[in-house]
């Protein structure tokens, strides 16, 4: 990369950098409770180069999907989107994705972390279907995030796409074709901006429309507050999909999927042992302590310290617990810490699909 590319003039601009989601991106540009508030309030600008792309194509990519994965791929479109799950027979999540049809392929975005297993555990049931997966093209990407991306882009671009999450589309940014595609992680809308060459000169011109820029640490603390569950963090191997509240992504009514018999077995039943909750507290809270009365799987997994709620964790709890308002305590070696659950972020929305 030159040295006047997007990745160094961030790196040059920003306090400080560290690992995030599989990629060293910038913690700050100097003060991270004004980037949140951009992202939470108005449009901030992020480094989203830890999503990369795995691209399906064939005749039967549709097909061979639909029988993988948690989401009902069979009605998308060209320029839809929608989230989906990769998971075990057992229901446990291998991959979080993204799904974007366009033209002859299906762009499937994830963690830069994940990216090697999900691709793994597609090929996995591969025996004569006409579809093939490869890595996607190496490109830049620019994370367009809060409660005015969409109006941004639309004075940066025209795309019009207002009440929308997941969705794609190709066009060109200060005459730079790129992809935008929207997503619905968060508790406020996003899009991926995916850009081959010329992603500064992107990035400059939505600064100039008056988005701002945000580190991860932002990012961070709006991801712990949207209840968004990262593989590796929030989640392992002996975590359930439904545990980890990740209904959004999938589809309760269609057929059969890999992992499908758990998750009608968890609904049909009405509860799971535990549920990840959004937990509130006095003071910053330790990712590892665990919940008192709980067993050694109901645990922290993720915290910050947020603008708006304060010091606030993810963490896994009793079932019978998880209702807002219900006060806990989290038990570690140092001590004992009062904690609340606090309302749980509401789902992601599948318009547009």
């Amino acid at each position: 990369m030159s040295a006047d590319g997007l990745a160094a003039v961030l790196s040059s601009r920003a306090v400080g950098t560290a690992s995030y989601r599989g990629r060293e991106v910038a913690t700050s540009y100097g003060d991270v409770v004004a980037e949140w508030r951009a992202l939470d309030e108005a449009t901030g600008l992020v480094d989203f180069s830890f999503l990369t792309d795995i691209v399906a194509t064939g005749d039967e990519r549709v097909e061979f999907l639909q029988g993988q994965l948690s989401q009902d791929v069979s009605d998308l479109r060209d320029g839809g989107g929608t989230p989906a799950l990769a998971l075990t027979v057992q229901g446990r999540v291998q991959a979080i994705l993204g799904l974007y049809a366009r033209g002859d392929g299906i762009d499937i975005v994830v963690d830069a972390t994940g990216r090697d297993t999900a691709r793994q555990r597609l090929e996995q049931f591969l025996v004569a279907d006409d579809v093939e997966f490869e890595d996607g093209p190496c490109r830049e990407r620019i994370g367009v995030v809060g409660p005015g991306c969409h109006e941004l882009l639309a004075r940066a671009c025209g795309v019009t796409v207002s009440g929308q999450w997941w969705w794609t589309r190709t066009i060109e940014i200060a005459g730079v074709p790129v992809s935008l595609r929207g997503r619905g992680d968060l508790r406020v809308p996003s899009v991926d901006i995916a850009v081959e060459d010329g992603a500064l000169k992107v990035w400059r011109a939505l600064e100039e429309l008056g988005a701002e820029p945000a580190g991860c640490n932002a990012l961070e603390i709006l991801r712990v507050e949207s209840g968004l569950p990262l593989l590796g963090v929030d989640l392992d191997e002996h975590r359930f999909a439904v545990e980890a509240r990740l209904e959004w992504a999938i589809h309760f009514n269609k057929g059969c999927y890999v992992g499908q018999e758990v998750i009608e077995r968890a609904v049909s039943r009405g509860r799971v042992n535990r549920e990840l909750c959004l937990l509130g507290a006095a003071e910053p809270v330790v990712v590892g302590v665990r919940v008192a009365g709980g067993s050694e799987r109901d645990v922290v997994t993720s915290a910050a310290v947020s603008p708006g709620l304060g010091p606030v964790c993810l963490a896994y709890v009793p079932r019978d617990a998880a209702v807002e308002g219900t006060e806990l305590r989290l038990e570690s070696e140092t001590g004992v810490t009062a904690v609340r659950v606090l309302r749980w972020p509401r789902s992601r929305s599948l318009a547009g699909r």
